[in-house]
């Protein structure tokens, strides 16, 4: 390893943990089982609040932008009848291409908004008390191109 090589690789692949294809995740481990246990249940406030991202001392840009980060994806999740905190791959990519269709956004602020979503995807693989034994946003981005573009503009220093 050079000095020029990054400590931790930027390819989702090697971020995804054990499962790269959501047809390798187990019929039982499937975050859409959990649609019953997690009704009525806001999983983004509680991960705001955990991870202290509404803190008084942040600029009211910063509050604008991660309330609009989860209105747009709540929103999304309500007409696709699904949990914001249970999509599929699937899900996934269709969100990213609606940032870019639907919204007149570039496509650095459509991947902070979706890589916003990828971030909550993660914190909850990370957290016992949630069932995500995969990162349904990881998994995107290695399928799909579009999440792929929106993953490598994240992930690349400003």
């Amino acid at each position: 390893m050079n000095s020029t090589e990054p400590w931790i690789s930027k390819a989702p692949e090697t971020r995804a943990g054990l499962y790269r294809d959501i047809d390798e995740v187990p019929e039982h481990y499937r975050l859409r089982n959990y649609a019953s246990r997690f009704r009525g249940r806001d999983s983004w406030s509680q991960y705001l609040e955990a991870e202290d991202l509404c803190r008084e001392d942040h600029s009211d840009h910063h509050l604008d932008q991660i309330e609009r980060r989860g209105e747009r994806w709540k929103a999304f999740c309500s007409r696709r009848e699904v949990h914001h905190a249970l999509c599929s791959p699937s899900d996934a990519e269709r969100y990213a291409t609606y940032l870019l269709q639907e919204h007149s956004i570039s496509r650095v602020t459509a991947s902070d908004y979706w890589a916003g979503i990828e971030r909550f995807y993660r914190w909850m693989f990370h957290h016992t008390e949630y069932p995500h034994r995969y990162n349904p946003f990881v998994i995107a981005a290695i399928q799909d191109s579009v999440c792929e573009q929106l993953w490598q503009i994240a992930v690349e220093p400003n």
